[in-house]
């Protein structure tokens, strides 16, 4: 028996040419679109600002960011469609809560300029009159249809002020109303907001039991790896949610942020597999469940064999990048050498365990291919991803976990973020960015007095120890600061969260610490010899630098010059003055 739901899901993923509703429009017309689709907190929001006052709002982002949605949303709860209709290119609709009309346009990218330079004209025609509207459209044909229109109203518009007017809402993307030449309007930004918060809810929505009903009377139940996924995953949502939005997290801290589309083309295609229902093999049942686990399906893989269809799918090809599953996992003894797999969930552990022992008999066996086959290579890298999703860990384990996975700072990083720490926990952080920023700006600092003083010497880019260094200033350490800073939705107050930043005492600017940069600087401060650091990166770690030269530089008039000389016991600081025609040292 087929789950047209189960249907509904395999066809919101492009990791095959036959998925109609990888499309915001096919997703909406469904009728299962109401039961697994989130009312986000920024369309309320949108709501709030039409019924305050007369607004023009733009909505841009990237393909995939939910616009469409969006738009389907407040139309919906504004009533001025039904929740299953399609949306029309453009429409002009009558709010009677309002008593007053709403333009929206679905996409000006489908137009020519000539018709989105009309609809944007149209748009500011309605607002006048007292009504507002809402048009959707990608960052450059809204550039150019915002010129053309301002063309048309003064001869010497300022083309360039206007297209740094909308770079600079997007860039800010505070949700207020700002003037983009003559003409307020409210612009936001999708492809600025952060959808990891939204996969807990999404999770709910895509597991509710009453969907997955009709699959509890069919006659292959006990064998299909669709519904085993569903029970396992129902079974231990918590867990496999933690681990997943902590990827998901991770993506996004290193710039490589999945849109919703992209979100949830990854948990169908993690749930289903994109099996077809009417044809699934009672054969080999325990083969099955295995090969198209959650697990195995989450990373791209069938079994032991990666899928080229699934690497179609943005997160696995970045999941895959990792290599995670080759990488030193906290259950990895128990399992490879004890052969005791009591540490999984109870829900994977006999059919992990059977699978096992049944690939790896002849290495029992034989065990002088052990090594040098690639089987039993592919089996430990299966066991591991089912480790990750599946294992039974303390609060302890699960941060060593994403520690070993990601990297070593990250579980406190998330910590960081989501709760205000202990200011002795701040206190650790401080000497870990003082003592990373002592190696990045003198080099060897054995020796030194690297937690009271940060020294700024003259020291070249292309190397790492220079054996004499002209001190130019230095900072006491008291004056650096680690602080968090509460950071709160204006589109949603119920996921505030918690940034880090570095402050100077005679800075006013403070310098953001994102997971890149208290990555970079965790990896420096540990000892590391080369350590990678992405362009715009390294551009902020030079812009802290040069203003903290800047600020605390030695004043020009000071008669003695100061030098770090590195030695064999380390550095040492020598005291130069210049009297009457001699030098003297201190």
């Amino acid at each position: 028996m087929t789950n047209p739901y189960v249907q509904y899901l395999q066809s919101m993923n492009n990791a095959s040419s036959t998925n109609d509703n990888a499309i915001a429009e096919s997703q909406i017309t469904s009728p299962y679109y109401d039961h697994i689709r989130i009312e986000r907190e920024l369309g309320t929001y949108l709501i709030k600002t039409i019924k305050e006052k007369p607004s023009v709002i733009l909505l841009t982002g990237h393909a995939g960011d939910g616009k469409t949605g969006l738009l389907h949303q407040i139309l919906s709860t504004l009533n001025v469609i039904r929740s299953q209709d399609n949306l029309k290119i453009k429409d002009v609709c009558y709010i009677e809560e309002l008593s007053s009309l709403l333009l929206y346009v679905k996409d000006m990218s489908e137009l020519t300029l000539q018709e989105q330079v009309a609809y944007l004209k149209e748009g500011f025609e309605v607002k006048a009159q007292g009504g507002s509207a809402i048009i959707i459209s990608n960052t450059g044909p809204l550039i150019e249809a915002f010129k053309e229109y301002e063309k048309t109203i003064s001869s010497n518009a300022d083309l360039d002020a206007i297209e740094m007017d909308i770079l600079k809402m997007m860039d800010n993307n505070g949700g207020e109303a700002k003037f983009v030449g003559q003409h307020e309007v409210v612009l936001i930004n999708l492809a600025r907001i952060d959808n990891t918060d939204l996969v807990p809810k999404l999770f709910e929505k895509i597991l509710q039991p009453d969907l997955w009903s009709p699959c509890q009377t069919c006659s292959v139940a006990g064998s299909c790896p669709i519904y085993n996924n569903y029970n396992t995953i129902r079974e231990n949502k918590e867990s496999v949610i933690t681990f997943i939005e902590a990827f998901y997290r991770w993506l996004y801290e290193t710039d490589k942020r999945l849109t919703i589309r992209q979100i949830l083309a990854h948990l169908t295609y993690s749930l289903t597999g994109n099996l077809d229902c009417g044809t699934l093999s009672i054969k080999k049942t325990e083969e099955n469940l295995f090969n198209y686990h959650f697990a195995n399906l989450f990373f791209g893989y069938i079994g032991t064999k990666s899928s080229s269809d699934a690497l179609k799918i943005k997160a696995i090809q970045e999941i895959q990048s990792l290599r995670i599953d080759e990488k030193e996992l906290p259950h990895n003894y128990n399992i490879f050498v004890r052969n005791d797999f009591s540490k999984l969930k109870k829900e994977v552990r006999y059919m992990s365990e059977k699978f096992w022992f049944n690939e790896m008999r002849f290495y029992n066996r034989n065990s002088s291919n052990l090594h040098s086959d690639e089987k039993p290579y592919l089996l430990r890298k299966a066991m591991r991803r089912m480790q990750v999703l599946f294992g039974e860990y303390s609060y302890e384990e699960q941060e060593l976990l994403l520690a070993k996975v990601f990297t070593p700072i990250f579980p406190k990083y998330l910590k960081l973020r989501e709760e205000l720490i202990k200011k002795r926990e701040l206190r650790i952080l401080e000497k870990m960015v003082v003592r990373a920023l002592n190696l990045i700006l003198v080099g060897n600092i054995e020796g030194l007095q690297a937690e009271e003083v940060l020294y700024l010497p003259l020291k070249r880019n292309d190397v790492d120890v220079q054996s004499v260094q002209l001190l130019l200033g230095k900072v006491n350490t008291t004056e650096i600061l680690v602080v968090q800073k509460e950071v709160e939705s204006k589109f949603d107050g119920k996921v505030n969260f918690y940034k880090l930043e570095i402050k100077l005492s005679k800075i006013e600017e403070s310098f953001p610490l994102s997971l890149l940069l208290l990555d970079y600087f965790d990896n420096i401060a540990r000892g590391s010899v080369s350590t990678k650091l992405n362009p715009s990166l390294t551009h902020g770690v030079d812009k802290m630098k040069a203003k903290i030269y800047k600020a605390y530089k030695f004043k020009e008039e000071a008669e003695e010059v100061k030098v770090l000389v590195q030695t064999l016991k380390g550095p040492i600081l020598v005291n130069l003055e210049i009297d009457d025609n001699k030098i003297y040292v201190d």
